[in-house]
């Protein structure tokens, strides 16, 4: 990289970088967040083996989509902190553990990253607390639904599942869309 000019578009963090290509041409590309854009969210399991899902509007594909419940990293929280209070005010259920996934780029055009949990055991416990332009449907479903959901493009966060898929692999439901993959 040879430059970087860095701004903000609302909330968002947007940097121009200019690059040196292999033929010698420098190119500008915009990059919407940065490496401290830390987000988290958690594949959650309840003890009915079901998953719970935050449903809600987006803007950018401007529908509902079906999302992993997750957010931003608050400053002084460890990730894990920042997934189990971000199941909590999106969906109102709490996790009993929560199991380090791993971390996965947004996309070729996002600075940041997003971390998965594993979350077991969860309980609804309290009541949602969401943001003034949050507006969640909680769903539970099978987790060989979750994966349909996933693969169909029906959902924000197929990644996250992706990683969460050896923990699922014992439901006959997430067998059965598997064996069901164009070969």
């Amino acid at each position: 990289m040879r430059s970087e000019r860095k701004g903000r578009v609302g909330r968002r963090a947007v940097v121009e970088k200019a690059f040196r290509m292999p033929d010698g041409s420098e190119a500008v590309f915009t990059v919407t967040g940065d490496a401290s854009n830390r987000a988290v969210a958690c594949v959650a399991l309840t003890p009915r083996r079901t998953a719970v899902l935050a449903e809600q509007y987006r803007p950018g594909p401007e529908r509902v989509m079906v999302e992993l419940p997750g957010g931003g990293v608050e400053d002084g929280e460890t990730l894990a902190e920042a997934a189990a209070r971000e199941l909590a005010e999106e969906t109102g259920y709490m996790p009993e553990d929560l199991i380090y996934l791993g971390q996965m780029c947004y996309d070729a055009y996002f600075g940041g990253s997003r971390s998965y949990f594993l979350a077991v055991g969860c309980e609804r416990q309290q009541n949602q607390r969401l943001d003034p332009a949050e507006f969640i449907t909680v769903r539970e479903v099978a987790p060989g639904d979750l994966v349909t959901l996933a693969m169909t493009g029906a959902m924000t966060d197929p990644g996250g599942v992706l990683l969460a898929l050896p923990y699922l692999m014992d439901d006959p439901g997430v067998r059965l869309v598997l064996t069901r993959l164009p070969s």
